[in-house]
């Protein structure tokens, strides 16, 4: 069974008043506390660097800053915040290098059921925010769950963005749309786009691969519940059938069913782990 802190961090719903999580939102306003209340730029850094999860290098943030956790924050190098900067960290927000945020910016994972019943339950959940490399946010900007910002994105002051762009556009009003392109001054090799891509891509396959760990792993707890044996031939013959038919590229058939037959196999040795040797 998954933590409530657990839960929280990975999109799903969750009870906000888990005492883990009360405690620990405690001990994060406390450090807001002494972030808030630090005249000295250089110590509120080191603070700062103490309390998010990841900090890559140069930090500065002027006061107020506000975040739920802070260990959900990651930072890349030499980022700069003005004042008033919210960052509700229920999910992760990560962002990139060269990274500057205007004053009274939120950045908000956060988010509650529609169904009012479920929402005054205090079940809550959120959804990650990603900001690339070299985004820059005027003033009093918003930035709602699940949106990822691609590299050297602008945002006018005011926007609320509420879906995720690519890189190098400038966006501006509620809801955000581009505004305009913004011309890089040297082009990328085209072996660098594609491995980009290829980065794009392997991150939305590891969380599917995790999501279906997860499936995985409630199997063989099924499994070692009913003592049924772990291999199941049919079901992965029927598993690689689907897979084949949804290959629309009969060049890649192939590869792609060998990917899956080794995915199945570390499937295996991991529901055997739960199950026990057999």
């Amino acid at each position: 069974m998954k933590t409530e802190k657990e839960k929280m961090i990975a999109g799903e719903l969750y009870f906000a008043e888990d005492p883990v999580l009360v405690a620990e939102r405690k001990h994060s306003r406390e450090q807001m506390h002494l972030i808030n209340h630090e005249l000295d730029g250089d110590i509120r850094s080191q603070l700062l660097k103490e309390t998010f999860g990841h900090v890559a290098g140069k930090i500065y943030m002027e006061p107020t800053v506000a975040f739920d956790y802070g260990y959900n924050i990651s930072v890349g190098k030499n980022f700069y915040a003005n004042f008033n900067c919210t960052l509700l960290d229920i999910c992760p927000i990560t962002i990139g290098d060269a990274c500057m945020i205007g004053p009274n910016v939120q950045l908000l994972t956060a988010t509650h059921p529609l169904e009012p019943v479920k929402r005054n339950s205090g079940l809550e959940s959120g959804k990650p925010i990603t900001l690339g490399n070299n985004v820059w946010l005027g003033g009093g900007v918003v930035i709602i769950p699940g949106v990822t910002l691609g590299d050297n994105v602008v945002v006018a002051a005011g926007s609320v963005v509420t879906k995720s762009f690519g890189d190098n556009v400038v966006l501006g009003g509620n809801p955000a749309k581009v505004i305009k392109r913004i011309e890089t001054e040297k082009t990328e090799e085209p072996l660098t786009i594609q491995r980009k891509k290829i980065d794009t891509l392997d991150r939305k396959i590891a969380q599917l691969l995790e999501e279906r760990m997860d499936a995985v792993a409630e199997i063989g707890a099924i499994k070692k519940q009913t003592n049924t044996n772990v291999l199941d031939s049919k079901r992965e013959e029927k598993v690689l059938d689907n897979v084949r038919q949804a290959v629309n590229n009969p060049a890649y058939r192939e590869t792609i069913q060998h990917s899956f037959e080794d995915i199945m196999k570390h499937s295996r040795a991991y529901q055997a782990q739960i199950k026990g040797a057999e």
